[in-house]
């Protein structure tokens, strides 16, 4: 460790009263299991940790990004130069109009657990999707011809400034797999979110049909991916191509460039075979986008973000 990390670490302690790590591999926080190291590493595990991790990044002129549950994401082969932040801030509480207080590190999963075991209803239809309530939020996921943002009555914020500001749903200008946050660098910090009172039974049975559905296409949990690879194209009338219709016509399926390939189920799935590279997925990226375009002239556009080694930092929460 060189004078300036060490001081940097030194400098973090007595800011933050926490262990700043070095040198972490980003291919261990990741779905694709793909990425180098991290030059710095701090897993945030309540908001307060989160907006401490921010603001000293901030004022020391860090690079910095936070990760959420490693999904959607793909990390460069050199890891980060700066400061990963995960977050893992995990509260979750209701009130008696079913009204949901959300950490933006709590896991889907998790908030479906909770929502079942407090008979919260309206929320079954984000069972399957992996990551974390903020990457949900940053990026509006969603399945079934729904999506996060209709659920959504606010989101608190941590601004450039370092204030706490409160967006209203409108605010927050959610559009297919999109919001403000993707243009705008803010941090998301707490999520409310409107469920509705229901037997705990029902809630549990469409979470099961939904989660079955998915399964019956998606990859198992336990392969390497990033999730939907592409997002599905907009017609000018406002529906939506499958993206896997396209891919699928195009022989994706047969595609391979190293350990990345095509999930044999589904065409807008990319997965890391064993030992796949963020160069092997990039290239695979391009052939599958160049052949679309070169057959449909539709321009596929990537839902996966590409964190590079210097990137100065994006809009937090890609997963």
């Amino acid at each position: 460790m060189n004078a300036s990390a060490r001081n940097l670490v030194s400098l973090f302690r007595e800011d933050v009263d926490k262990k700043l790590e070095m040198s972490v591999p980003l291919s261990l926080h990741t779905h694709f299991r793909i990425g180098g190291p991290a030059d710095f590493f701090f897993q945030a595990a309540t908001v307060h940790e989160l907006m401490g991790a921010v603001l000293f990044a901030r004022r020391l002129g860090l690079p910095h990004f936070i990760l959420g549950g490693g999904y959607n994401l793909l990390c460069d082969d050199l890891g980060y130069r700066g400061l990963i932040i995960k977050n893992t801030s995990a509260k979750i509480s209701h009130n008696a109009e079913s009204e949901l207080a959300v950490d933006s590190g709590v896991r889907l999963p998790d908030l479906m657990r909770y929502c079942t075991d407090h008979g919260i209803g309206g929320l079954e239809f984000l069972a399957g999707i992996p990551g974390t309530a903020g990457g949900a939020v940053f990026g509006n996921a969603g399945a079934f011809n729904r999506d996060i943002g209709c659920m959504v009555s606010g989101v608190t914020v941590l601004d450039p400034a370092g204030d706490r500001l409160r967006y209203s749903q409108n605010e927050m200008e959610f559009g297919y797999r999109t919001s403000r946050l993707k243009r705008e660098p803010r941090v998301v910090l707490e999520i409310s979110l409107r469920g509705n009172p229901e037997e705990p039974e029902r809630i549990e049975a469409r979470i099961r049909d939904n989660l079955r559905k998915r399964t019956d296409r998606h990859p198992p949990m336990g392969v390497a991916c990033a999730g939907s690879y592409f997002k599905n194209p907009l017609q000018p009338d406002g529906s939506k191509v499958p993206a896997a219709c396209l891919l699928e016509e195009i022989g994706a399926k047969q595609l391979k460039v190293g350990d990345a390939g095509v999930y044999s189920r589904h065409s807008n799935f990319i997965i890391n075979l064993g030992t796949a590279r963020a160069e092997d997925v990039r290239l695979l990226a391009e052939e599958l986008k160049n052949r679309v375009k070169d057959r449909y002239g539709i321009e596929l556009e990537e839902e996966v973000i590409f964190l590079s080694a210097d990137s100065p930092g994006l809009p937090p929460f890609p997963g």
